[in-house]
């Protein structure tokens, strides 16, 4: 369900202080739109911040990367996780907490929520425009890399994801966030397999979406990843929403989102 997102750092502080690694490190990965700013601060400012070790004196720093659709770029955790791979790990181990945040506007209208637009400085804008235009079939080199991810796996999301059968108008921008944030999570997934960590590592990968609003943003959170590669071959778990839009399940609960399928609730 549709949450606050300090609600989701003070989770992610809880589990991370119940684990009680000797190091912590981050990754953060948004979407360029100014208003995931908000986003980004709650994450540094809650997390970060107080889970961290310093980078310089009075300094913690989240490894993060910012693009169009907020895309995993392959090599990023490989690098983010050499980063975080102190003397203090090499006979325990590290936790890498791993947030991707895709997003998505949504307002209020004639009594109806609507998803995918947003008044931005006085005029209507779509939100996320990069998520957007892949739904409109732009050719630019992000939806060009969006648009491959969404049709791999034999699965053409894109198809159900613009096929009103399949996907009813007013969810469609909303679907396509989720999608987006799951397969992203997914490519991170597949290369932390691709590769040994410096050091014994715990991989957290949450993917989420923030929920932007003309007041403050909220976040739904996707599912979870965990993988623990703390011995000789990695474990990987998942617990979350499926990849296949056309079966999620989407309503409103006492004026909160809420997303099902098959795989998980939400609730």
């Amino acid at each position: 369900m549709e949450v606050d997102l300090e609600r989701v750092i003070s989770s992610l502080r809880r589990f991370t202080r119940d684990l009680n690694p000797p190091v912590v490190g981050s990754y953060h990965v948004t979407c360029s739109d100014e208003v995931e700013w908000g986003c980004a601060e709650t994450f540094q400012r809650l997390f970060v911040q107080d889970m961290l070790p310093q980078l310089r004196p009075g300094v913690q720093a989240s490894f993060r990367t910012m693009n169009l659709g907020a895309r995993y770029e392959w090599g990023a955790l490989r690098v983010a996780e050499e980063h975080y791979a102190t003397a203090d790990t090499e006979e325990t181990f590290k936790l890498l907490v791993a947030k991707i945040n895709s997003h998505v506007a949504v307002q209020e209208v004639g009594g109806r929520v609507v998803h995918g637009k947003l008044d931005r400085y006085g005029v209507e804008s779509t939100c996320c425009g990069a998520l957007v235009s892949l739904l409109r079939g732009a050719v630019l080199p992000a939806t060009e890399e969006l648009r491959e991810l969404f049709r791999s796996g034999g699965q053409d999301r894109l198809a159900m994801l613009t096929d009103p059968q399949d996907i009813p108008p007013e969810h469609q921008a909303l679907s396509a966030a989720i999608v987006n944030a799951r397969l992203q999570a997914d490519r991170a997934v597949l290369d932390i397999r691709e590769f040994r960590p410096e050091t014994p590592t715990i991989f957290l990968i949450l993917p989420c979406v923030t929920l932007n609003r003309s007041g403050v943003d909220t976040e739904l959170v996707v599912g979870q990843y965990g993988v623990d590669w703390t011995e000789e071959h990695p474990t990987v778990k998942y617990t979350g929403l499926g990849d296949n839009p056309a079966h999620y399940r989407i309503e409103h609960v006492r004026g909160r989102l809420q997303v099902e399928d098959d795989h998980w609730s939400l609730a």
